[in-house]
């Protein structure tokens, strides 16, 4: 089986390379040129479920690991939202310090993240919602977690970009019809739905066996309605200065619907199998090009939080050591950062990705009591039901951390003094210290933060929408035409230079919808400059 995995993976990298537009030809892309019959693929339900295995590499791009291919990851996420989440930083001379992390946007870099999402994940997600239509009702259940694994990935995309290309992709051979930002999470909210109805209709009948393909829960189909719902509490959340009696309506929908959320350690989304390592593992631990971001230490270092040797390795000193982002000099001093600085505590190659914790869930609850929406506990116990999972799942002892009143701890700089900083956060993870509701927002977001390490999309997302937690900015600023405010950082990735010379009607459409110029400074639909309350 692995054999014929490795295929299907190469003809989605010929296309991947190939593709001249984001909706190129995909009828003939997933060709099977091993020689395999489709009677001997429809034996285990192979002719579907093989497919689903590219579809959940393809969320986080982490194909086919191996040490060669980290770097896909590497310019898909690790150089753009992992750095500006606050959660990492390079001391890497990358590009002679005019990059990402000095706020130079390398479209050699970021275009991927585009280009290789149509390539790979909607392309394979096409082709199986194809498989499914060919074979009538017995895959049912296989359509329904296709459309939560085109959700989970694609939001990210409108995250990322804005207005994408998604209710009308494969329309058209060339080319493609944009959505705005909304009508893409609409979208997504109606599929998440169907998805839920769908599964929990399955569940108690006798189906075809999904487990072989289930990267993340071994066909527990409940499992998967759980993540339906909480994907959709916090898509429904991100929106809320948009339209906020949206926000509240599907968010107390997916409350109720059936099989309930994520809400166990047991149900923490991550991948493994099929050849499936963790990229991080590389990028730290293996080439030692990222390491954890000043920010984070900070924040954790100051509470005595006790998941931050969980994170991290422990330096000469015993500590966990990290460094700023977007310093100057990396030439010269960045050899005596890698010298001393941490490295990620990854135990080896395969250890799982997370992607989705369920502390996450309590912490979306947390906000809607606090904004008043209805849900059935208080603010306050939803956040430390919050924070006691997350110390679950990282196996770190909670003691007294819930009453601690231990603030951000200022920064003192490993190797460069000038770079020492003031904390820049003052919350501490007592909720009963908080003087407002905007602190105690500002105390959930923080601790939500802390319990997604190391999802780096998702968290510049959180920190974009509500400028929590309050991170170091950077020393040197490097961007240009336009220049981008330090005091904010990107607010989006422009679009691919290819999106423009090859769909230049559809990327007009997309830059009037985005309502500003097509740059890292104009912010998409969600990210609204007013008070988050």
């Amino acid at each position: 089986m692995k054999r014929l995995i490795n295929y299907i993976g190469l003809g989605f990298i010929a296309a991947a390379i190939g593709i001249s537009s984001c909706t190129g030809d995909f009828q003939d892309i997933n060709t099977n040129p091993t020689g395999v019959s489709d009677e001997d693929l429809l034996q285990d339900n192979n002719a579907v479920g093989l497919y689903f295995v590219t579809l959940q590499e393809a969320i986080h791009f982490n194909y086919d690991y191996g040490e060669g291919n980290s770097w896909s990851y590497q310019v898909y996420q690790n150089l753009n939202a992992d750095i500006w989440s606050g959660y990492m930083a390079t001391a890497s001379h990358f590009a002679g310090g005019v990059n990402n992390q000095t706020y130079f946007m390398v479209s050699g870099w970021n275009d991927n993240c585009w280009n290789w999402t149509y390539a790979y994940l909607m392309t394979t997600s096409q082709k199986i919602k194809e498989k499914i239509e060919e074979t009538g009702e017995t895959y049912v259940h296989f359509g329904s977690i296709n459309k939560i694994l085109r959700v989970l990935g694609m939001s990210r995309m409108v995250d990322q970009y804005g207005p994408i290309i998604y209710t009308k992709y494969g329309e058209s051979l060339t080319g493609g019809t944009y959505d705005s930002g909304i009508d893409a999470y609409k979208a997504f909210f109606r599929e998440l739905t169907e998805a839920v109805t769908e599964l929990n209709e399955m569940i108690s009948k006798p189906i075809a066996s999904f487990a072989s393909f289930d990267m993340a829960y071994k066909g527990d189909l409940s499992k998967w309605v759980k993540l339906a719902n909480s994907l959709r509490l916090r898509l429904a959340m991100r929106i809320v200065k948009y339209d906020s009696a949206l926000a509240k309506q599907e968010f107390e929908s997916a409350i109720k619907a059936p099989q309930g959320l994520l809400s166990n350690v047991d149900e923490l989304l991550q991948f493994s199998g099929f050849n499936y390592g963790n990229p991080l593992y590389t990028l730290s631990v293996s080439w030692n090009d990222i390491s954890i971001n000043a920010s984070l230490i900070s924040i954790m270092g100051g509470y005595e939080d006790t998941r931050l040797p969980k994170y991290g390795t422990l330096d000469k000193n015993g500590k966990v050591s990290g460094v700023r982002a977007g310093i100057p000099g990396l030439d010269v001093i960045g050899p005596k950062y890698k010298e001393i600085i941490s490295r990620f505590n990854i135990a080896d190659a395969f250890e799982p990705l997370p992607l989705f914790s369920p502390a996450e869930t309590y912490f979306l609850l947390a906000e809607a009591a606090l904004r008043g929406w209805s849900v059935s506990g208080s603010a306050q116990q939803y956040y430390e039901d919050g924070v006691k999972v997350s110390f679950e799942q990282w196996g770190a002892s909670i003691g007294d951390y819930l009453e601690r009143i231990k603030k951000p701890a200022d920064w003192i700089d490993p190797v460069e003094s000038a770079f020492n900083a003031p904390a820049a956060s003052s919350v501490s993870p007592k909720w009963a210290d908080a003087s407002s509701d905007e602190e105690r927002l500002e105390k959930i977001i923080t601790q939500k933060w802390i319990a997604n390490w190391p999802e780096g999309m998702n968290a510049w997302a959180e920190v974009r929408r509500t400028g929590y937690p309050k991170l170091f900015r950077i020393i040197e600023n490097k961007s240009e035409n336009p220049v981008i405010q330090t005091e904010l950082g990107p607010r989006r990735l422009p679009y691919p230079l290819k999106e423009k010379s090859d769909n230049p009607a559809g990327y007009a459409d997309a830059v009037k919808m985005l309502g500003g110029s097509d740059n890292a400074n104009t912010r998409i639909f969600w990210d609204i400059d007013k008070p988050n309350l």
